[in-house]
């Protein structure tokens, strides 16, 4: 036997065994193995068993398997790995509720642009919302991508199905003023840190929970953002971020710099008060006894913040907006409010968070009435 050869994206190995060859795939303690003359139709044919496809002869091939056993087997046993679980669990819900109940019995191999667009229209049709549209298209995109990819089908439908398109959900940032506020009134509180990681640094809520001191440099005055605390199965966990890029290196300013300094002695003291029951995890922003900050905590405490100035209710993830549009208004280029971010992209970061941002458009107007004058 000869060495195997790892298929793509986990989907088993193959060997040469003798003039044949031999696919193993092991799946949730299962394993399903498939011998062929070829390469492509042993790893075929170990696929329809891993989807639980029967066959009455053994020339079926990948024709046979419906989009909804591809679909969900796919997402369960492979793209979920890639995907924070909050996504992971949409997916699910979008695959049950709205995809297969409406192409889910059409075999890949048959699948067409139609039926993609019929997808998405009957979900419009539901009132669902162009977000979870676009959600359900790019589930669809990836899944049939990765079919393509395997050459299961010639073609991937979604490719000519266009991107729904709606309104952008408002987002509201806070004015400098309401920053200065609200930065001022807790300075030197134990909230004082978290606000600034929030409307300075423009981290996400379960980033900001998950950050640890050992994350930090003080000294040098740097912040890497490694991790994030998600909620799976009604737990806190740690969690690896999204994308490349979401992994990164924020620099501090040197007012947060002493924030964090104090709020590291907040934390010593919560150590001393713990009576044993500390559970050291070196996290900056613990609950208590150690453990992860609740989310629903964390955006209470954000609330009665915001209340306690006079600011009217805003969303956690406005602050994050709130920083972004801090940073364009004093002068900060996209490209580098984009990796302060953690964005995929920077068309990602000027179509979202720096719309709203009147500074730089007030400079251009009077860089032309200068221009105008000379």
């Amino acid at each position: 036997m000869t060495k195997g050869l790892r298929n793509a994206n986990g989907l088993g190995h193959t060997y040469k065994v003798g003039n044949s060859y031999k696919t193993v795939i092991r799946r949730n303690g299962k394993v399903f193995t498939a011998t062929a003359p070829t390469q492509k139709d042993s790893r075929h044919r170990a696929m329809l068993k891993a989807e639980g496809i029967t066959a009455a002869s053994t020339n079926a091939t990948l024709e046979s398997i419906i989009l909804e056993n591809f679909l969900l087997s796919w997402l369960e046993n492979e793209h979920r790995h890639n995907i924070a679980h909050s996504t992971y669990l949409r997916y699910r819900s979008l695959a049950i509720h709205h995809i297969n109940p409406v192409i889910g019995k059409i075999k890949i191999s048959e699948l067409s642009s139609r039926d993609i667009s019929e997808t998405l229209s009957s979900m419009r049709s539901n009132g669902q919302s162009v977000r979870s549209m676009q959600q359900a298209r790019a589930l669809l995109s990836i899944c049939l991508g990765e079919a393509e990819n395997l050459e299961y089908i010639a073609l991937n439908p979604v490719k000519k199905v266009k991107n729904p398109q709606g309104k952008s959900k408002a987002f509201t940032p806070l004015t400098l003023d309401e920053i200065k506020r609200l930065l001022n009134t807790f300075e030197g509180t134990y909230l004082a840190a978290r606000l600034h990681i929030a409307l300075l640094c423009g981290l996400r809520q379960g980033e900001a929970l998950g950050l640890r001191w050992s994350d930090i440099d003080l000294v040098n005055g740097t912040l890497e953002v490694k991790d994030q605390i998600q909620i799976v199965n009604k737990k806190p966990v740690f969690t690896s971020l999204k994308t490349e890029r979401s992994r990164r290196t924020v620099i501090l300013t040197p007012d947060t710099i002493a924030a964090l300094q104090r709020h590291f002695n907040f934390v010593e003291q919560l150590k001393k008060h713990g009576l044993g029951n500390w559970s050291e995890l070196d996290l900056v922003f613990p609950s208590e006894d150690g453990t992860p900050r609740s989310p629903k905590t964390d955006y209470d405490q954000w609330q009665n913040a915001l209340k306690l100035c006079g600011i009217g209710p805003r969303r956690l993830h406005d602050a994050r907006h709130s920083a972004a549009t801090l940073m364009y208004a004093s002068g900060v280029g996209i490209e580098v409010i984009s990796r302060a971010l953690g964005h995929s992209t920077s068309a990602i970061t000027s179509r979202l968070y720096v719309h709203a941002a009147e500074q730089p458009l007030r400079n251009a107007a009077e860089l032309i009435q200068q221009r105008l004058k000379l």
